[in-house]
């Protein structure tokens, strides 16, 4: 026998195996979908009857479903996971099971969806208030205009959402991941974005109150001219946010990085700000009435302008801050740190409530006249 004709015998003999392993996975192939795809038809044959709810609670899981690999002819490597018993979604019944939920968008409210994929799924206008999307994933969906008052998102995939004048009030955000996502002129009343991932979202003409943005990424966001009164930001990451002409009257950015923030013009009365760090914050003409400032740092602030009255600054430190102009009526001053004459000199004083630490001695002579001096060299 030749050595051609071996050649020719072995290659046969392969493709005789491959060909039988091939026919042998598309079958199990075929009958995990049939599986699934039967109980996928028990989803559209209870649709119209008093089991609706349930049923359609079901479609979750029937999309988790999972079946062995698909083989595609020619391609080894599909073939070996199919064999090898890898398992998958089935892609055509999840989008089958999709269009029901797009179907009855508006009326899903209190509904069990969590885990549901709801990818570029069109629910405008959908009604789901109250109802459980955790672990959703709704990566590319059109919710605009949806009521999703009081709805479960924790952990859900929320990248290119369009959710523009959704009633997102008291939604449970948690860890979920917002990038790209449209939330303008939303309801986020009382939401809950805590541990977000929050990215390149818009916010503009967005209602807020009582939000909860803690331990968020919201670094360079645009919040200008926003109402954000009575907002939670606490260990937030601010950085190079723009805060400009914003209302955060009693909010609470407590241990969150201000670094190079800009908070022109911001109404920060009675807001706390324990241990955030203002270093080089833009301040200027700043309401802090009554703020709570203590353990701040703000290095190099500049806070020119600004309205400090009866703020606490207890061991806030204010080493190279521009005072040029600032209001320091009844501030509590007495335990500040690296505080200047300098400073003092350019400040709006209050002879008879403005208290300072135990290393500034002031000696009044006539009218608003004084001579300050610092132990601190």
């Amino acid at each position: 026998m030749s050595f051609i004709k071996k050649c020719f015998n072995f290659l046969l003999v392969i493709g005789v195996v491959y060909t039988a392993l091939f026919l042998i996975a598309s079958q199990n192939y075929e009958n995990g979908l049939n599986e699934v795809q039967h109980t996928a038809n028990r989803v559209f044959y209870f649709l119209n009857t008093p089991g609706a709810k349930q049923t359609l609670e079901r479609i979750p899981k029937i999309q988790n479903m999972q079946g062995p690999v698909r083989p595609v002819l020619g391609s080894v490597p599909s073939l070996i996971d199919s064999l090898l018993g890898k398992q998958r979604p089935f892609p055509v019944i999840g989008a089958q099971l999709k269009t029901i939920v797009e179907v009855y968008k508006n009326s899903l409210e209190g509904y069990n969806l969590a885990q549901v994929d709801l990818q570029a799924a069109n629910l405008d206008g959908a009604r789901l208030s109250g109802a459980n999307l955790n672990n959703a994933n709704l990566e590319g969906a059109d919710l605009k205009g949806a009521d999703l008052s009081g709805v479960k998102l924790a952990k859900a995939n929320l990248k290119n959402v369009s959710l523009a004048q959704a009633n997102l009030s008291g939604v449970d955000f948690k860890t979920a991941r917002l990038i790209n996502t449209d939330l303008n002129h939303a309801n986020l009343t009382g939401a809950d974005f805590t541990g977000a991932t929050v990215k390149n979202c818009k916010f503009s003409g967005a209602v807020f109150g009582e939000t909860n943005f803690s331990l968020v990424d919201l670094s360079g966001t645009d919040f200008s001219q926003m109402d954000l009164s009575g907002s939670v930001m606490k260990n937030a990451n601010l950085r190079k946010a723009d805060f400009e002409k914003t209302n955060l009257e009693k909010a609470d950015l407590s241990e969150s990085d201000l670094r190079k923030i800009n908070l022109f013009a911001a109404n920060l009365k009675q807001s706390r700000l324990v241990g955030v760090d203002l270093d080089e914050a833009d301040l200027r003409g700043a309401n802090l009435m009554g703020a709570d400032l203590s353990g701040a740092d703000l290095h190099k602030a500049n806070l020119s302008g600004a309205d400090l009255g009866e703020s606490d600054l207890t061991d806030a430190n204010l080493n190279g801050a521009d005072l040029s102009g600032t209001t320091l009526s009844k501030a509590k001053l007495e335990k500040v740190k690296n505080l200047s004459c300098e400073q003092i000199d350019s400040a709006i004083l209050d002879r008879k409530a403005t208290k300072f630490p135990a290393y500034i001695s002031l000696s009044w002579t006539t009218g608003e006249a004084y001579t300050c001096n610092s132990s601190k060299q």
